[in-house]
């Protein structure tokens, strides 16, 4: 089927290290999880995440007639600063959709070839969509006990991607085998975490997280441990904990800014000013937190 090998050539023309599919349906067991997380208020003042609970149920809400997920892997950097790798760069969310959006077309044009009306719509993480269900749904790694997508292959560090669509599973090949989950009794992530907020397997409370409070939290944070001082930006002490992390490069877009801000020493981050980092970084993931609380961050 032409639709297989579109996907496979345009997949590897774009970056994206690995792809898969999954036929839609709902989800039963990690959604449950995902609900209970939200009922123990974990997810702190992220009440986007508690919206819409329904369409991360049922992609067919999304994306009406949907029939398969295809998801892709993106990978970033392991370049450690004071800012998490992933955000090192331009914002990955107009990056990797920049490249669904290209597959995507390519899949309308095909797609009219066979006689089918092309329907489909491009996700990473800023919408009600479970992406790592999805991704191992699809055969691209298991969900660790740190709530990561781990693929044997290619580690921790990758980014996800989605195309929901009406293509038949039928038209995308075979579907890859799950992968089994590699965690074990493995308890590195959980004991690496220094403020406890991963405090079991799959369990993460947002309220004591170190990266939430870099950049979701809407308060200033100052109860960090001392150990901790001058990240600025997101947390990875549970990524690097784990046996299955690894030295990744990257995709150089999104470690355009890693010299500038390795560079960086925390009195420059504090001399400068909302044009400043709105001119080098507003198009940035930084921009997410803001300038008054990464110098906050410090």
């Amino acid at each position: 089927m032409s639709i297989l090998i579109t996907i496979s050539l345009l997949s590897e023309k774009e970056g994206f290290v690995d792809w898969g599919f999954a036929p839609v349906a709902e989800i039963g067991e990690s959604y449950s999880r995902f609900s209970d997380y939200i009922s123990r208020g974990e997810n702190a003042d992220m009440g986007y995440l508690a919206r819409n609970m329904e369409k991360r149920k049922d992609p067919s809400l999304l994306v009406p007639g949907a029939r398969s997920v295809i998801s892709f892997l993106a990978p970033y950097s392991s370049i450690k600063s004071s800012v998490a790798a992933f955000a090192l760069g331009e914002d990955y969310h107009d990056v990797i959709k920049d490249k669904l959006h290209r597959i995507s077309l390519h899949l309308s044009q095909e797609c009219a070839k066979h006689g089918l009306e092309y329907q489909g719509r491009c996700f990473t993480d800023s919408a009600p969509v479970m992406e790592r269900y999805w991704a191992a749904e699809a055969g691209l790694g298991f969900i660790g006990r740190n709530n990561f997508l781990i693929s044997p292959e290619h580690g921790l560090r990758t980014l996800i991607g989605v195309i929901i669509c009406n293509i038949p599973p039928e038209w995308l090949g075979e579907r890859k085998e799950k992968i089994a989950e590699g965690c074990g009794k493995c308890r590195r992530c959980i004991d690496a975490c220094p403020e406890g907020a991963l405090y079991a397997p799959f369990r993460l409370d947002a309220r004591k997280c170190i990266s939430y409070h870099t950049i979701e939290s809407h308060e200033l944070y100052s109860a960090r441990p001392v150990e901790y001082k001058g990240q600025i930006f997101g947390c990875e002490i549970c990524l690097r904990a784990c046996p299955y992390d690894r030295e990744s490069e990257g995709w150089e877009e999104l470690r355009t800014n890693a010299k500038e801000i390795l560079s960086k020493s925390p009195q420059d981050w504090h001399d400068m000013d909302e044009k400043e980092f709105k001119e080098r970084f507003g198009d940035t993931p930084l921009s997410r937190a803001g300038l008054d609380k990464i110098k906050n961050n410090l």
